[in-house]
């Protein structure tokens, strides 16, 4: 099975510290990368991360994004910032002593003053954090490969279809060679001969000559190579897996027959079979760059 590089995978674990939400996208791209976005207290998490990525997903750009919905209780703890109060004390004493404002260092004066107050985090303990968030990631990884899988499916049967086009329209070709290269072959022999003259003819010369114009205009190697690329593709898409570059590859060859037969057809029904092959090729490219 083939599949695709779009795709999106989500999954929710929720455990004694909260919820962890973990969500992958993924677009086309010639290689593996990423973008990975984790909460300041789990950085760390970011080369496993990866490396849980690169187990199951071979091409592709991961837009990789985890939440935490924590749960407060235990976590942070509300502490007293002693710097501070240290230094609004002696600003109240001084304001006492030299300006002769009165009034008396309370607590509920303190209490009215926010930042006398801060939070502390508690270390995360990451190796008991991290079995939760695996299973968070292997879950979104294994949703989102469905759905890559399943618009895999999709680009191959739309990818099958057309190179059955493309083969349809180059046995149409084929059987256009030879009344082709007999008619080509007379009007080269009638040119040469209402140059010449009759009687002025070599036959034997220009009987060699046409040979050799005819091995030109013909193209049956180039259909040869062109039906084996089409059968590699068939055989590529059968066998499934990351043959995108494969497929990349045995377009431009396809395209490069292609234009070889055009350049020798000398025949606007033929020529007209080459531009509707191109056109199939063009759309079965446009696939082949969004398949891993």
């Amino acid at each position: 099975m083939i599949a695709s590089m779009t795709g999106f995978g989500r999954a929710e674990e929720v455990f004694e510290g909260g919820c962890f939400t973990v969500e992958i996208r993924s677009v086309n791209h010639r290689f593996l990368d990423f973008s990975i976005r984790l909460p300041k207290a789990l950085g760390n998490f970011e080369v496993r991360i990866k490396e849980l990525v690169k187990k199951k997903i071979n091409r592709g750009y991961i837009n990789f994004q985890l939440s935490w919905d924590k749960d407060q209780e235990g976590i942070d703890s509300l502490i007293l910032n002693e710097e501070k109060i240290k230094r609004y004390k002696a600003l109240f004493l001084r304001m006492n002593e030299e300006f002769g404002i009165e009034g008396g260092l309370t607590l509920e004066v303190f209490s009215r003053l926010t930042d006398v107050f801060k939070t502390e985090a508690e270390p995360e303990d990451e190796e008991k954090l991290w079995p939760v968030v695996e299973r968070a990631t292997n879950q979104a990884l294994d949703a989102l490969i469905q759905m890559r899988q399943r618009e895999g499916e999709a680009l191959a049967a739309d990818i099958s279809s057309r190179l059955e086009e493309m083969d349809s329209y180059m046995r149409k070709a084929n059987l256009k060679a030879p009344e082709r290269l007999a008619r080509l072959e007379m009007r080269l022999l009638e040119k040469v001969r209402s140059i010449l003259g009759e009687g002025a003819v070599d036959e034997n010369r220009l009987l060699t000559e046409i040979t050799f114009y005819s091995d030109k205009w013909d193209f049956s190697e180039e259909d040869v190579r062109f039906r084996s690329h089409l059968e590699a593709m068939r055989e590529a898409i059968k066998n499934g897996g990351p043959v995108g570059r494969k497929l990349g590859f045995l377009t431009q060859e396809l395209n490069r027959e292609v234009n070889t037969v055009a350049a020798k057809a000398n025949d606007s029904s033929i020529a007209q079979f080459m531009v509707a092959v191109k056109e199939e090729i063009e759309k079965v490219r446009e696939q082949v760059e969004n398949i891993e």
